[in-house]
């Protein structure tokens, strides 16, 4: 699954700087880290609890770097 917060490159020139590209394929590892976790123990409530609140901040993450990424293509 991808990482919700994943986007296509339309113009290769509009694309972010380096450490933020490398920033959303960390975001993307760790998300997909957490949904690999969360389905290999459904039957802990306190873990599955803990995966999806940490799930929602990496998204949460990702979105103020997408934000803070077209804040920088539009000066």
């Amino acid at each position: 699954m991808e990482p919700p917060f994943d986007f296509p490159h339309l113009d290769p020139s509009c694309d972010p700087p380096e450490p933020y590209l490398a920033a959303f394929e960390m975001l993307g590892d760790i998300w997909g880290e957490l949904r690999a976790f969360r389905s290999s123990c459904p039957q802990d409530e306190f873990l599955k609890d803990l995966t999806a609140y940490l799930e929602n901040q990496v998204v949460a993450a990702g979105l103020v770097l997408t934000i803070q990424v077209e804040l920088l293509s539009h000066p």
